[in-house]
Formats: C-alpha cells, structure tokens, sequence
C-alpha cells in the first residue's frame, strides 16, 4: 500500500514539475524533480554497444500452389503437343523424301501424290513451330511469376512439385521491408503465426516481383504443411544474413507503447527526460535491438546514453500529464485578464 501511494505523489508530483516548462509538447519532454525519482523508483541504465549477425523482419505470406500446378501441368501438356508434332514431322519428312525419289525414278508416283507429300511435310513442320511456341510461352510465363527455381521444377516436375500436389510442403513469399536488404539470401529462416506458432523456413529462391502492397524485395521459402496454417496465413520472418552490425540493445523493460508506437525515455540532464520512438522491426529476446546509423528519432540511441528502466510507465503518465496542465494553468490565465 506505501509503495502504490508513493507512486502515485510519484505521478502527481512529476506531472506538476512538468507543466512548468513553457511550450512543452506530448511525449517529449518531461521534467521530474530527485524526490518523485526516488519515490517512484525511476531507474536508468546506459546503453552498452553490441555487435549481432545483421538480420531483417520481413513479411510472410503462404502462397496457393494451385496456379504453379496448374502452370507445371499445362507445360507438360505443350511439350507431350510437341514431341507428337516432332513425330508427325519426322514421318512427313520420311514420307517426303520417299516422294521424292520414287517420282525422280521413272515417275514411278504421280506428280500429285509428290506435291502432296512435300505439303504434308510443310504442315508438319508448321505444326511442330506452333507447338514449340506455345511451350516456350509456358516455360517463360513460369519464370515470370515463380522466378527460375520453381520455373525449373514446374518444367520437370521435380521437387517440389510433387510435394505441393500432396499438400506435404506450402510455399511461403517472404517480402522484406522497403530499404532494407541482406547482401545474400539465407538458406533457412525462422516463421511465427499470429498465434505464436513457429516453423522452419527453406529457400527455395528469389521471387521475380515484389509480393502486392510490399516495396520490399521478395523470396520464397519452402514450410512444412501444418492444418492449423492454412493458405493466405500471414507469418512474421526473422531472416539472419552475413556479417555483423553494430547497435545498441534496449530492454524490454524501458519500453512503453502509446498509439502502438514503442517508446523509451532518454535521460538529457539530470531529472529530465524525452520520449524517443524505437523501431520494433529487429526484436531480440531481452529487447529490441536498434542498429547504429538508425534513421529517424532512434538516431538518438547511442551507447553511453541513460535510458529509464525501472518506473518507465510513470514518466510516461507524467509525459501525458504535463501539457494538459500548462494548458488549465494558460486558461485561467485568460479568465484572469477578463
């Protein structure tokens, strides 16, 4: 009972100290006086440098096989047209060069019988350029929209075609977010449901376009089939690449959500403190990790820098309180001079 009434003068006493400086805006800046500091048990710690493999939270979507089925099946069809209108070519030509030597030997066929069989060869051959077309069309619309290593196992029917058609293996198009890169795709990746669920990710290759509504750079990856994911299922991706990239880790702790923005309090002078936005995008088990060079107010993470750990939530309050104060203290003001 003590320690919530203390945190309450806490609240009371640093939402006062903070309407005292003029113009102050919504969570940005807070002032907070030693004895709410100490009565509220607000603790800060210096962020520490920390080097981690570079690594990016991208989008998952699992895809529908169906139209890559589809596209594999309709490939095998123009090549089985194909090889037939090759068949038919190669008798025509037989056919014709038989012709042809019978009617240059005493004419021992009519010149009918041998105009025939050159027309014969002729539509053949027309034939076999018609179904040689329609099969490089299926081939290239498979590169297209499945990118060359789906493109490839759609033409032979290779792995993993035959899982998809079995429903033992999805495909999963994972986009990564618009600026961000990795210098080499990664073999394996690391997949959570909304619920919670994780999955083990394979490449199978890059995407030929960006996945709809994602600027981002796409690739594909190979899940095993779970009846509880089912197609269209968004997943979070945490993809790992090569190198390491410096940063600075914030603790869980010190993190506080308003209009689902991540917020950290950052320490400037003694007992005054400012809201900084923190990118939620590279979570880490103890926190969240903000790489160095960070663009927009995360800039102003550094190593060396305090942060509020302990008591986040009630400078926070404070933060909240302050501007509405100042303006109560401005009305009166107004009523004063009238």
């Amino acid at each position: 009972m003590l320690r919530t009434f203390l945190q309450w003068a806490a609240l009371a006493v640093a939402a006062m100290a903070g309407a005292g400086s003029a113009g102050a805006q919504p969570l940005a800046r807070v002032g907070v006086d030693a004895h709410a500091i100490a009565a509220g048990g607000i603790r800060t710690v210096a962020l520490q440098a920390v080097r981690r493999a570079a690594r990016v939270a991208a989008f998952g979507t699992i895809l529908d096989p169906g139209p890559l089925i589809t596209l594999s099946a309709r490939i095998a069809a123009a090549r089985a047209r194909l090889e037939a209108a090759q068949a038919a070519t190669a008798l025509a030509h037989s056919e014709q060069a038989r012709a042809v030597d019978l009617y240059r030997t005493e004419h021992n066929i009519s010149q009918a019988a041998y105009q025939a069989a050159q027309s014969h060869l002729l539509v053949a051959q027309a034939t076999q350029a018609s179904a040689q077309v329609g099969l490089d069309e299926a081939l290239a619309r498979a590169r297209a929209d499945w990118g060359a290593r789906l493109a490839t196992a759609a033409a032979r029917g290779a792995a993993p075609l035959p899982q998809l058609e079995r429903g033992i293996q999805q495909i999963v198009e994972v986009s990564l977010p618009l600026g961000q890169a990795l210098r080499a795709a990664p073999g394996a990746a690391q997949a959570s449901t909304p619920d919670g669920q994780r999955m083990k990710l394979r490449l199978l290759g890059p995407a030929p376009r960006a996945a709809a509504g994602v600027a981002g750079p796409s690739l594909y990856y190979l899940m095993a089939a779970q009846d509880s994911v089912p197609i269209g299922t968004p997943l979070q991706v945490a993809l790992v690449g090569q190198g390491n990239v410096t940063g600075v880790l914030v603790p869980a702790a010190a993190v506080v959500w308003h209009d689902g923005q991540a917020l950290v309090f950052r320490q400037g002078s003694p007992g005054h403190f400012s809201a900084i936005a923190v990118p939620t995008s590279t979570p880490d088990g103890r926190g969240y990790f903000v790489a160095e060079g960070a663009e927009g107010a995360a800039a102003a993470l550094r190593p060396g820098q305090r942060i509020v750990v302990g008591g986040a939530a009630l400078v926070f309050s404070a933060s909240r309180a302050a501007p509405s104060t100042t303006k109560t203290r401005a009305a009166k003001a107004e009523d004063d001079d009238d």
